[in-house]
This record gives structure tokens, sequence and C-alpha cells, in this order.
């Protein structure tokens, strides 16, 4: 019995020396001459804001908070690279190679403030292909951003339909009203789908006219556009197109600032990529974005000569993205 118990101490004691000697090897990680330093902490990085090079990087991370910590990458909602479980007072090297943009870095906690990543081009690298993979983060952004939208507009139709039935005219007339606001922000996903872009239609139609179609139309045409809506994946240059359509008036024609907002929200959505293929394209798309007003006024309408150069921004920044034909059957 003495035997086997002195047996178990052992092992326990033997178990124990393996993980401290694992664990001093892993504070070994200190940086080099070529390394980059950043420290973290529950609350923040430091230091927040990292400038490098593009090309192969080599990042020494040190835990100087008081829990198990990891370090992220994050382009968009997707995760680049990253380093768990880095315990107190240890330092983990992280290695990869890195695209020109701006990037998020996780400090500490979930709940803590992002650093920042900006990655720099340099002017004898040549720009990097773009593969599916780079459209992973801003398709599932964008995914994110239409299913908020269309379960708005859902919400629409149902409170425009329960109105009609109440009898409260005006309640349904508001109600309408925002669904109608609502639908032109979702269009630019209809883009070189023509069977979507018919659905589309039939719901602005039933919105639409001096004569509303029945609640029960009415919503039976905007769901009919919101399940197939949900179907589909939007790649940038789609939503690209989209946006375009969207600021395109001819002559004195108005553009309103709800069709304004949707094409912002896209362009600052790929800016990041964008800047990663032509950083001269996204200093000139973000200072075009930072004359149009910050707030769209709901029923506003600006004229379309004036967003122009917004524009002519988004037809460039959609042939930077589109992949070529082999990537997307891939």
């Amino acid at each position: 019995m003495k035997l086997a118990a002195g047996a178990t101490l052992l092992l326990v004691c033997g178990g124990i020396g393996v993980f401290v000697y694992a664990a001093g090897n892993r504070r070994a990680a200190t940086p080099g001459a070529g390394d980059i330093a950043i420290a973290i902490t529950d609350r923040t990085c430091e230091p927040a804001t990292l400038t490098v090079p593009a090309g192969k990087a080599s990042f020494v991370v040190s835990n100087r908070g008081e829990r198990v910590l990891e370090w992220e990458i994050l382009d968009g909602v997707m995760v680049l690279e990253e380093r768990e479980n880095i315990a107190p007072g240890q330092s983990r090297r992280l290695t990869t190679q890195l695209h020109p943009g701006e990037y998020a870095i996780t400090c500490g906690l979930l709940g803590a403030p992002r650093g920042r990543l900006i990655v720099q081009a340099s002017a004898t690298q040549p720009r990097p292909a773009l593969t599916l993979m780079d459209m992973v983060g801003p398709a599932a952004e964008y995914r994110a951003l239409l299913t908020e939208r269309s379960a708005a507009f859902g919400a629409a139709l149902d409170a425009f339909a329960q109105a009609r039935e109440a009898g409260d005219t005006q309640a349904a007339a508001a109600a309408r009203r925002e669904a109608s606001t609502l639908l032109p922000a979702l269009r630019p996903a209809t883009a070189g789908d023509s069977a979507l872009e018919a659905l589309f239609g039939k719901a602005q139609a039933a919105l639409g006219g001096d004569v509303a179609a029945s609640p029960a139309e009415t919503r039976q045409a905007g769901e009919a556009f919101r399940a197939a809506l949900g179907q589909r994946t939007v790649l940038p240059d789609t939503m690209l197109a989209g946006a375009v359509a969207l600021l395109s008036a001819e002559g004195g024609e108005t553009v309103p600032d709800e069709a304004l907002a949707a094409a912002r929200g896209i362009a600052q959505l790929l800016l990041p990529l964008t800047n990663r293929i032509d950083p001269g394209l996204a200093a000139r798309t973000k200072a075009d974005l930072a004359e149009l007003p910050r707030e769209a006024e709901p029923g506003g309408a600006r004229p379309g000569a004036t967003l122009l150069p917004l524009a002519e921004d988004l037809s460039a920044m959609r042939k930077a993205l589109a992949l070529p034909e082999a990537e997307r059957k891939s």
C-alpha cells in the first residue's frame, strides 16, 4: 500500500516537474534584434499602435497581467493569427507574413479596447494577389450587416400588417414608410443576380405606388425577397457594383440619404482590404468619404453630381478587388 502511494506521489511530482520545465521554456522567448516586442495586460497593449513593414514579422508577446491571456491579429471579424494561453509572466513568439493594410489587435480581456496594427507597403514589394480566403472576412461582416437590416425590414413589414389588421391607418402608414426606407439598403446585395433583383422589384412595388398592395401581398413579397437574400453570399466586387448603382444619378436626379448611407457602409467595410492592394486608392476613398455629412437625414437626398468622386472611387475599388474566375470557382 505504501509502495503504491509512493509511486503515485512520484508520478504527481514528475508531472509538476514537466509542467514547470515547459513553463520555463515558454518564458524563454525574449525579443531579438529583429523582433517586435509587445506587452499585454488585462486591459491594454503596450504599444497600443504598431506600424510595421509588410512581409515576414516576428512578434514576442509578454503577458504583464494577472490572468492567462491571448493575443490576436484581426481582419474585421476574422482571426488571422493568434497566440493563446499566455500565462502571467510568460512570453510567446508569433511569426507571420503580413500584407499591407490596417488590422486590429486584441489587448487583454474580451471587453478591453483593441489596438491597431498598421502594415505599410514597400515600394519594391509587388502587390499581393487576392484569393478567396481574403474575401471571407468582408463577406462575413457584410452578411451580418445584411441580416440585421433584413430583420429590421421584416419587423417593419410585420408592423404594417398588424396595424392594417387592427384598422390603425396612421400606424400602418408609418410602418409602410419605414419598410420603404429600409429596403434600398438591401439592394447592393442583388447586383448581378437577376432573380434576386426581380424579387427586390416586387417587394418595392408592393410597398410603393399610390395604391399599396394588401398587407398579405406586401408581406409575401417582402418575405420572398428576404428568404432569397438569406441564401446569397456577396463578395466585395458585387457589393461595390451595388453601391455604385445606388449612387448613380443622371442629370439633376438626387440620391436618397438612405442609399448614400448604405454605399458609405460598403466603402468603409472594404477600405482595409483595398489598402492592402492599392493604398493610394484607399486614401483617396477615405478622403472623399470624409467630405460627406456624417449623419444621413431620413427622407433627405443629395444631388447625384456631388457624389461622382465617391462613385468613381467605388468603381475603381470594384476592379481592384475582383477575384480571378479561377478563384471564384475554387
